[in-house]
């Protein structure tokens, strides 16, 4: 009974994920698809139609040379059998021409789909390792799986064509031959479905150590780690962990390899001493006069095609339940619940009139025992200038992205202007933020194009190009690079110039005033400066963020005076709150810190 359901399961999966990817094809691109379904039909039927010309030629020829007539006929079914070969290449021609097509066109919507639905994920999703595990496996392969879908099912349905033609030049002999041939494919199918079935599931037990050997490749030829990884001398270690992981996984696929092997040799030998003594009794009835030549060899034909089309018809049966396995994967990701499905419909709450009030908010890692934030709450004045400040592990940029609604809270409330963070629309939220984050990616790309990335329908707008670049001192920068604003930057591609960490960091302080949002976050944004040169940068910030509600995070508390309120935190509780002023004269966490770092400046 628990075969059963299984096979039952199995074929629903299968035929499930047969309509739904059919379907899909057909409606990004019916005529292509119709062209290739025509072709596929014409190349199932030449099979059948060359054994029978065959039978005809060997019949006509036999004439030709027994009775010495017959010799025009016998050249017109040997044209005509050169025509059906001809024919057979040009519909192969046109299957690999019109596949190519479909290939494209089928890679672009999928890909197009997939990554979408990955930029509208919840950034928590970010934070499982069993998403990327499932990432890993949608992505790969995915310009190839929807295409060879179809193509399984087209020669399935091709293969069944054939079978069908053949099976009647069998039955024209003996129906038992027939019946028993078709029979004789069940153990190839039932072993295909299990080598497919077994593949699959070894490839999500692979998958967690295949992700982490590419890590330890990516660690041997990534230009960022290159200099420590020769520094500490690591990269005989890295490789070893490579090959490890590698050949563990491999060693797993030639097992199931050996153990699948051994159950196709024994049906390719049953198979074979089937064929041989089939073929022998067709040998000796012709042999004693009862069976023609010309039969004979249709017969023979019609085996050797038989046992190949039974054979391939397996094969893709199988690789059907193997790809619906994969797409299935597919279709669920492109499932899974988005940002905008989690929150509300409220419109943009900018310009703030109210503030920002927080209350009670708490907030926990999966699988984290302990919570990131707890118990936090404060307000905001709008146009007020806050500053987060604690040592690392704190909880700040916790703090910042879940004020942001880039995670969503475990407990208690985030309100902009008194609507719930949870309620507002995540695009009409961060349409009014403006961030540079510690992680800040530094695109190789122009400079330009780095600032501009901050509001892109205002990209050829070059008084707030140079505005933006000016409030971080890029514009220095713009002035000594070749090609100005137009230099390509870092060195992934052919004449990128290379620059600092600290210059980088100003253009990502530039692309966040670009965007010239209500709200400005800046965590840790001057790490890699100079204190000289952070104090002088801070100083320009505080001007060009006047009116706006901005959030800071910084280890140097020198910036803090020019806050409205600072925010002191310690494992992911706020412990002090209050201005510069009333915290010094508070003589508690935030005094002690601000006199330890200023004492080593002395």
């Amino acid at each position: 009974m628990a075969g059963w359901n299984a096979a039952r399961r199995q074929l629903a999966l299968t035929l499930g994920a047969m309509v739904r990817m059919t379907a899909l094809l057909f409606r990004i691109m019916p005529l292509r698809m119709a062209t290739l379904t025509a072709c596929e039909f014409g190349t199932a039927m030449l099979p059948v139609a060359q054994i029978y010309m065959t039978a005809e030629l060997v019949a006509a020829a036999q004439s030709a040379i027994g009775q010495g007539g017959g010799y025009g006929r016998a050249l017109a079914l040997l044209l005509g059998q050169a025509g059906l070969y001809w024919l057979q290449s040009c519909l192969d021609i046109a299957n690999r021409f019109q596949n190519s097509r479909i290939k494209l066109g089928l890679m672009l919507h999928m890909g197009h789909r997939t990554g979408s639905k990955s930029t509208r994920l919840p950034l928590m999703r970010l934070e499982s390792h069993e998403f990327y595990d499932l990432q890993e496996r949608v992505f790969a392969g995915l310009e190839h799986r929807g295409l060879q879908f179809f193509s399984s099912m087209t020669r399935i349905v091709q293969s069944v064509a054939t079978l069908a033609g053949l099976i009647v030049v069998l039955l024209g002999f003996h129906p038992l031959l027939a019946v028993g041939l078709v029979l004789l494919v069940l153990p190839s199918l039932y072993i295909d479905i299990k080598e497919s079935r077994f593949r699959f599931f070894q490839d999500i037990r692979q998958t967690p150590k295949k992700r982490k050997a590419e890590y330890f490749f990516g660690l041997l030829s990534n230009r960022e780690w290159a200099k420590e990884i020769r520094i500490f001398g690591l990269s005989n270690h890295f490789l070893g962990q490579w090959k490890r992981l590698y050949r563990e996984n491999g060693e797993e696929q030639l097992e199931l390899e050996r153990r699948m092997s051994w159950l196709k040799a024994g049906f390719a030998t049953a198979w074979a001493a089937v064929f041989s003594l089939v073929g022998s009794l067709l040998l000796k009835l012709a042999a004693s006069g009862r069976l023609g030549l010309p039969p004979f060899v249709a017969l023979l034909q019609a085996l050797s095609s038989v046992q190949g089309n039974l054979r391939a018809m397996s094969a893709q049966i199988a690789g059907i339940y193997e790809l619906a396995l994969y797409t299935q994967e597919w279709f669920d990701y492109l499932r899974m619940e988005e940002e905008n499905e989690a929150g509300g419909q409220e419109e943009s709450p900018f310009p703030l009139k109210q503030g920002i009030d927080v209350a009670g908010l708490a907030f926990r890692y999966p699988g984290a025992e302990q919570p990131a934030l707890d118990g936090i709450s404060f307000r905001v004045r709008p146009g007020d200038k806050v500053a987060i400040v604690g040592e690392n592990g704190a909880g700040k940029s916790t703090l910042i992205k879940c004020l942001l609604g880039l995670y969503p809270t475990t407990a208690g409330r985030i309100a902009f202007d008194g609507i719930p963070v949870d309620r507002i629309d995540p695009n009409a939220l961060r349409a009014g933020v403006a961030a540079i984050f510690q992680d800040f990616v530094q695109y190789q790309l122009s400079l330009k194009d780095n600032i501009a990335f901050g509001s892109l329908r205002h990209r050829e707008d070059p008084d707030r190009l140079l505005e933006a670049a000016a409030s971080s001192g890029a514009d220095e920068l713009a002035s000594q690079l070749p090609h100005g604003f137009d230099t390509e930057l870092g060195y992934r591609f052919l004449g990128g110039y290379e620059l600092s960490y600290g210059q980088w960091q100003r253009i990502a302080i530039s692309r966040a005033f670009f965007r010239n949002a209500d709200i400005l976050v800046l965590d840790e944004p001057t790490s890699a400066l100079d204190p000289m040169a952070e104090a002088a940068l801070f100083d320009r910030l505080a001007d060009l963020s006047e009116g706006r509600t901005t959030f800071f995070t910084s280890h140097r508390l020198g910036i803090c005076r020019k806050a409205d309120l600072i925010l002191v935190m310690k494992n992911g509780r706020i412990i002090e709150q209050g201005s510069h002023e009333a915290l010094m004269d508070l003589q508690g966490e935030y005094a002690r810190m601000f006199r330890t770092q200023a004492e080593t400046y002395r």
